[in-house]
């Protein structure tokens, strides 16, 4: 299993306890602020998945590294050119695990943030 690999395997995985520790969080958080605090925690974990699923897998650029990012997205991008078929394959795998994975959390968070909302504003107002 190459770098690559690797890393897209530990980010999977700490998406997940991340999930886990926002879920304990949120339960937390109703207690201190109530359903409002649900429906904010909702909202966090929304944005940071789907920030995750916009990058899928890529080098994020950033300005403050210059070159450097221009010559990591390249020599990703030149690699994904020269990858053989079984790379490929398993590139396309690991790609469909995390968006299941993503498309899971992404819900757990959607229903999380509407429930917060719907309740904040059905008891509070």
């Amino acid at each position: 299993m190459n770098v690559i690999s690797r890393l897209l395997h530990s980010m999977v995985f700490a998406v997940v306890v991340i999930g886990g520790l926002v879920v304990v969080a949120a339960a937390l958080a109703f207690v201190f602020v109530g359903w409002l605090g649900i429906a904010l925690v909702g909202l966090m974990g929304l944005y940071v998945s789907t920030r995750i699923d916009l990058n899928d897998g890529n080098a994020v650029a950033d300005f403050d590294y210059g070159a450097s990012s221009v010559r990591m997205l390249a020599l990703q991008i030149e690699q994904q050119r020269l990858a053989g078929d079984h790379d490929r394959a398993q590139n396309a795998h690991d790609r469909r695990m995390r968006k299941t994975l993503i498309y899971l959390m992404n819900t757990v968070w959607l229903a999380m943030m509407a429930l917060g909302f719907v309740m904040f504003t059905t008891h509070q107002l």
